[in-house]
């Protein structure tokens, strides 16, 4: 019980984590727009050191924050499998450039839906297909003006500088696909907004409310900003330093302010989408001679719920090979994708017996009724141990 007072650190951990994944793949995704189809379009074709080495780091990022979100189900596999290829492809171990492109045009078809899918039960519902296809848009807008945004300012930062022409055909190519990508996102916004509207008493009772607004607010200071700045770069006429000098710096700006609006994007906590479904968490022990087991469930603010299972196994046995803990209702079967967190010898547990801990955050139990749990676990030496109860919500 002791974890139920500092819930708030890991909380904000994890979204700092999910800033980073969101972050290094719009950067990963831009990057690649950037240099598929911005950079050809203005007469460059031999590639850039700089914008190779911002997608090398960007690909390892992306990988590592991955790895660190991610759970133990089929999801996450895929996600670090795209991020591998993308990996060693950016590390050129495709030396062909239009396959190279190609690949990479698929793992950005396929990493970014899977940013926003918690599980398969998303795709059970028209809203949750809607919210996802919606979340996918923005990022992959996102991507477009934050990517290709950190491209272009490497560009023109670039030694020696690129000749006039090559800059005009550069920043008017990005900005034309950027003020798609930025109406895009506002429009997205807007979407994702009005999904929740008949939570909205829930939003404004709270921070989240602020927070919305606060980041409706910017994204459109980054519109008129980026608006404002091009329009100083085509009444520069020949004025050559004046044009990139103000340019860079309403770019540099606008990209700060991006940094902003994700940050708030990952504390805003989604609305909940039937209000608070356990009255009083659930709390469920079981001891055994070879094992024992806690499972405790309690709602968060947001709707989603918090899973702790703790596994006791005999000392030296070592963590279990798998843990399952599954949510049954009539035909409704929810699967919890299980995160191991710390494991080892617990002072203050059984004798003979260490403690190994796993999390899991979701949508599990959605309405009252009769639910089923079950526990599976999997030790070392190849023994199941299963647990399975009823639980009542009210």
């Amino acid at each position: 019980m002791h974890a139920e007072g500092s819930v708030e650190w890991p909380d904000l951990f994890d979204k700092l984590k999910r800033l980073i994944e969101i972050s290094s793949v719009m950067v990963l995704v831009g990057v690649n727009i950037f240099r598929s189809a911005i950079f050809p379009a203005s007469g460059g074709h031999k590639a850039w050191s700089m914008i190779e080495r911002i997608e090398q780091i960007a690909a390892l990022v992306t990988l590592y924050a991955i790895i660190l979100t991610g759970s133990n189900n089929t999801l996450m596999l895929v996600k670090v499998t795209v991020a591998v290829i993308w990996l060693l492809i950016s590390w050129k171990a495709i030396p062909h450039p239009k396959i190279s492109s190609a690949i990479k045009g698929l793992c950005a078809l396929v990493i970014i839906p899977l940013l926003h899918i918690e599980n398969v039960q998303t795709f059970l519902s028209l809203q949750g297909v809607i919210s996802v296809l919606a979340a996918s848009i923005h990022t992959a807008a996102g991507a477009i003006w934050f990517g290709g945004g950190i491209s272009i300012y490497a560009a023109l930062s670039r030694k020696p500088e690129l000749p006039s022409h090559q800059v005009r055909l550069l920043i008017s190519r990005f900005m034309t696909l950027a003020t798609v990508a930025l109406c895009s996102i506002v429009l997205t916004s807007l979407i994702k907004l009005s999904l929740s509207l008949s939570m909205w008493t829930e939003w404004k009772s709270g921070p989240n409310g602020i927070l919305v607004l606060l980041k409706l607010l910017l994204t459109l200071v980054i519109v008129w900003v980026a608006t404002i700045g091009y329009r100083r770069w085509r009444r520069a006429g020949n004025d050559e330093m004046s044009m990139r000098f103000h340019y860079k710096q309403s770019l540099r700006f606008s990209l700060s302010l991006t940094v902003l609006v994700l940050l708030i994007s990952v504390l805003i906590s989604a609305p909940a989408t039937g209000g608070t479904v356990l009255m009083e968490p659930i709390y469920w022990h079981v001891m055994g001679e070879d094992a024992h087991m806690t499972l405790r469930v309690r709602d968060q603010s947001g709707g989603a719920q918090h899973i702790t299972l703790d596994i006791w196994l005999p000392s030296g046995m070592g963590k279990p090979i798998s843990t399952e803990v599954i949510f049954h209702r009539d035909k409704e079967k929810v699967e919890a994708s299980m995160i191991y967190k710390e494991g080892g010898p617990d002072p203050y547990g059984f004798e003979g017996f260490d403690k190994y801990t796993y999390e899991a955050k979701g949508s599990y139990i959605s309405e009252s009724g009769s639910w089923i749990m079950d526990v599976n676990v999997t030790d070392e030496a190849r023994k199941k141990h299963t647990y399975e109860k009823m639980e009542v919500i009210p």
